[in-house]
């Protein structure tokens, strides 16, 4: 009884994980990016997607060759904001660091309270009460909401809450309330936001709190997350993949989750604990050669 109202939920959670790992020769991989294509969704005035063939067919020597150019903007279907986008003399794609581009992850479902309000923000008390759940947010962690608009894709009204996709005043979809994203800066460390909506922040709302405040302290955001029913609440690696672009702002991202990871616990389990664990199956191991 000792040891389960000292060691954190959380750290049994991992603790347990990473044995579950040892045991599995593979990991599960969960992709949570879009295809890009012509029809993948962009906020209105960004340059969609489009991919045009250079070359295709058999050479002299009947070598298959296909070569393909496209371009696109920056910001659309699943990608990340670079914090360049919203702050002058943050990273650009070129200089981010790799090492902010993945981290433990962790998925706050909030369908139930999108569904009933396509306005609805997320509170602290929404993120308290997932830790009742789940345990401490990991330190340094990817928090990936759900809102549950997966399922409106690929329909732009639909996933813009809108009966115009040219006009984004009219937009509606769940955001991030800026008191959560202030919480989840100073009390848990966070290291990146990622949603499955177009921006934490309002469409209407051209002060963009929450860009402001996360990618003035580098911390990146990935928009338009696929979220699958089969992502768990916590357990899982996050990886959120860029390309290197030169003054580039955002980037179309491979975004995907490796569950059964046993590094994506590394940082919940105190250095004591392991001491202790290491300690006990010593003392089992001399015991039964002892006994022997």
């Amino acid at each position: 009884m000792y040891i389960e109202r000292t060691i954190p939920f959380n750290v049994w959670v991992c603790f347990i994980t990473s044995l579950a790992s040892v045991q599995s020769k593979d990991n599960t991989y969960i992709d949570l990016s879009y295809p890009q294509s012509a029809t993948t969704i962009y906020w209105p005035g960004q340059p969609r997607f489009n991919r045009t063939v250079v070359a295709k067919g058999s050479n002299e020597n009947n070598v298959w060759i296909e070569v393909g150019a496209y371009n696109s903007g920056e910001h659309g279907g699943t990608h990340m904001d670079a914090p360049r986008h919203f702050y002058p003399t943050g990273f650009d794609l070129k200089d981010l660091p790799l090492e902010r581009t993945i981290a433990d992850g962790v998925m706050i479902d909030v369908r139930s309270e999108a569904e009933a309000n396509i306005d609805y923000q997320l509170t602290v008390e929404k993120l308290l009460a997932w830790e009742e759940n789940h345990g401490r947010l990991p330190p340094r962690a990817a928090v990936v909401v759900n809102n549950g608009w997966t399922s409106r894709w690929p329909d732009p009204l639909s996933f813009f809450g809108t009966k115009n996709g040219n006009n984004y005043t009219s937009f509606h979809f769940p955001i991030v309330s800026i008191e959560a994203a202030e919480w989840l800066l100073q009390n848990r460390d966070l290291k990146i936001l990622a949603l499955d909506v177009p921006s934490p922040d309002g469409a209407t709302d051209d002060t963009f709190p929450v860009h402001q405040l996360l990618l003035s302290r580098n911390i990146i955001i990935v928009e338009n997350v696929m979220v699958p029913n089969t992502l768990p609440a916590r357990g899982f690696r996050f990886h959120a993949a860029p390309i290197r672009i030169e003054g580039g702002t955002g980037v179309q991202t491979r975004v995907y989750a490796i569950l059964n990871d046993a590094s994506s616990c590394a940082n919940e389990i105190p250095p004591t604990f392991l001491l202790l664990l290491f300690l006990a199956a010593a003392a089992v191991f001399n015991y039964k050669r002892l006994a022997v």
